[in-house]
This record gives C-alpha cells, structure tokens and sequence, in this order.
C-alpha cells in the first residue's frame, strides 16, 4: 500500500483548524439549547450536567478485582470506569465491569437474604434481615454440630479473600473439611508442576514480562475471550511492541485471529507437540547452553527422551502437519530468552495436566527463559504476618 503524503499548506491547516473548532462550539451551543428546551417542557437534564460525585472502589464481579472510579448523581450510579492509578484495570476495565452498572439495578437482582418457606422446589421464600439470615444459618450449624459432630460439615470456598471462610471460620468451627474445587478444575496442576520442576509455584497473578516479551505461545489460554482485564492489557501491549504470538488452540479464537502462527491442533493431544518442540530445540542445538548447563539436572536424560518425539511422530498424533510444527519451535527458539509460553488458568484438562505443564516450563528452561527479560520473571508476595488464633486442630486442605 503507498504513503498517505498529503500536501497542506500552513494557510490551509489553519482554516481547516478553525473551521474544526468553529465547528465544536457550535455543537456545544446546540447541546446547551437542547438541554435548555428539555428543561423548560419538565424533561431532566444529562445526568452528566448535575452535580456528579467520584468515588473509588473494586470491581467484585470476577476474583481480579479491579479498581474503579464511579461516578454517581446523588444516591444512584450512572457510569463505573477503570481506575488509571490502579495496577490491574489502569484505567481500563472489561465488558463485565463496564456493565456493572447494570448489574446494580437489574431488575432481578437480589438485594437482601431470603429464607425457604415451603419445601424445595416450590419456590416460596421470604426476605430477611441479615441478622436473621446469619442467626438462621448459625442456628441450623449449630444443630448439625451438635448432632453428629463438627467434622460432619465441610466449607468450600472459591478465590480470593476466602481463607477466612475455608480456613479461619472452619477452624474455629472444629471442623478441618475445608478446600477449594475451584484450584482442583483450574489452577491446581500448574502449580504443582512447577513446584516440581522448578522447586517453586507460578503463583498469581502470572508473572510473565509482557512488555520485554519478543514471543508469546497460547497454549489453551483464551485471553481475549475470558475476560482478565490487566492480561489481555498485557497480550495487547505485547503485539504493539512486536512480540511474535502463537496459538494453539483447536478453535479459530480471538486470539488465534492475531497470530503470527495458528495451530489448530487435535483436542488432547497438547503434550505430544510439546514434545516435539523439545526434540526440535535439542536436535538443532537451539537451546540456551549455558543457562542449561548451570541452572538445571537431567538434561542429558532429557534429551534421550525426546529424540523419538519427531515432528513427523508428533504429526500423526495433533493432526498438525511436521512442518508447521517444526518452523512454530524454531521461532519460540529464535526469541530466547524473551520467549515464554503463558501458565494459563483452568489447565484441568485430560487427565495428564500436571505432566503437560511441565513439558511447558521444561521448554522454558531449553530457552533459559526463566528469570530473564521478556520471559518468566519469580515472583514474591509481600510478607504479611500472620493473624493471631489459637492452634489450628489440623492443617487445613484448602489449598489454593
């Protein structure tokens, strides 16, 4: 396509600059004019006109918890945005948090506990008072404790902030029945995968350098599509500062749409490409040597593991031909070490999880992608002492 070289003249711009802003002040006078004659028939004004209040607060549809401002006209809200100080929305927030407002005054919302009048399934209920919901429910525990026992209920929970449920609460209850499903089917097996091959977790929130990254590989990790506000911020900034982006997904997703290179492999069959990526790294002598040679074990026991797993072998197995398989390793090789493949979220998948994802960080390691610019940085959480209780009865299974 050829430049756009417009040729303007000073004496031009200027004309066409004050017919811009000419242009501006008139609309703004006819709004005024309209907002005026709304006025004068009884019609509200713009809820923008009034006298607008800012407060700031986290958005709590999902566990990201982003920061937001709110902007309100007395006792209701008419606009919910990104907080721009705020490290995960930065002023921007998903479809989800910009419907907040919405949500707040559906119709159908509920706005306070309700407590079962008729038997199951009739669908008879009456509101209460949250007094009378948690003396309803502590009541009916109480009851259950008493007859068969405290270790006769379990507490599930789900996300953050919730260790003072599954943990705190269910102690105190005498109960140690407590754990989160919701590690179980999603982040469970990348965690003890790296635990096992790296001696540490991945932890949240995934500590990839998005902004030093030069390829970035979607190994089921549907960014752009499951709503994580600051990760798809992330995957945009990364494209925007040329980073390559593979994805390997079955489904022509929305990130597969802004790839360099998609894989549509065969459902199931994740780790035999993963694989093959090793036997092409080691057998081309693309690896990172040095990084190998000082930071990890086993790489000799490694390298006779995978020198069956060819292309060609990987090929019959992910539907994926041995030539896209082979120029797909060799780009994530050609960015090290500022190539990394993303420790997506809900990674429960066939069975072989936990093996799958340390095929993933194996191959970080073949790159030296660890603890380098563009790649997986470790991650610490800040220390914070622990809140003073009496002696748990047994270490809690919640997890997470």
């Amino acid at each position: 396509m050829s430049d756009f070289n417009p040729k303007v003249s000073r004496r031009g711009f200027l004309k066409s600059s004050a017919s811009s802003v000419g242009g501006l002040v008139f609309l703004d006078r006819a709004f005024w004019s309209l907002t005026e004659s709304l006025a004068r028939i009884g019609a509200p004004p713009p809820w923008y006109k009034n006298q607008v209040k800012t407060t700031y607060n986290y958005c709590d549809i999902c566990p990201w918890r982003c920061g937001i401002v709110v902007k309100s006209v007395g006792n209701r809200v008419y606009k919910i945005d990104g907080n721009p100080k705020d490290p995960k929305s930065r002023g921007r927030l998903c479809a989800r948090g910009q419907a907040g407002v919405s949500f707040l005054y559906d119709p159908d919302r509920l706005k306070q506990p309700m407590i079962r009048t008729g038997e199951r399934g009739e669908n008879k209920f009456k509101n209460a008072t949250w007094e009378e919901a948690l003396d309803y429910a502590a009541q009916k525990l109480k009851a259950i404790k008493d007859q068969y026992g405290p270790e006769s209920v379990a507490f599930f929970g789900h996300t953050s902030g919730d260790f003072w449920f599954t943990d705190y609460f269910a102690q105190a209850f005498g109960s140690v029945n407590s754990a989160k499903p919701s590690v179980t089917m999603c982040t469970a097996p990348r965690e003890e995968a790296s635990i096992i091959t790296t001696g540490r977790s991945i932890g949240n929130h995934e500590p990839v350098d998005w902004e030093k990254a030069k390829c970035v590989v979607l190994i089921g990790t549907h960014i752009g599509e499951d709503a994580r506000n600051t990760m798809m911020q992330d995957l945009a900034t990364a494209r925007a500062n040329g980073a390559k982006l593979i994805v390997i997904d079955p489904r022509y997703s929305s990130a597969a749409m802004k790839a360099d290179h998609w894989l549509p492999i065969k459902p199931g069959t994740d780790t035999a490409l993963l694989l093959a990526w090793m036997n092409v790294l080691i057998a081309e002598n693309l690896i990172d040597k040095a990084f190998v040679d000082k930071w990890t074990d086993g790489f000799d026991k490694l390298a006779a593991h995978v020198k069956s797993f060819t292309p060609e072998w990987a090929a019959q197995i992910t539907e994926l031909s041995a030539d896209k398989i082979r120029d797909t390793a060799r780009a994530f090789a050609a960015a090290r070490p500022s190539t990394v493949i993303v420790p997506g979220r809900h990674v429960v998948w066939y069975g072989n999880d936990s093996q799958r994802m340390r095929a993933v960080y194996i191959l970080m390691g073949l790159t030296g992608s660890y603890g380098r610019e563009g790649g997986l940085y470790f991650n610490k959480s800040p220390f914070l002492e622990e809140i003073p209780h009496p002696p748990f009865a047994a270490a809690s299974g919640a997890g997470g």
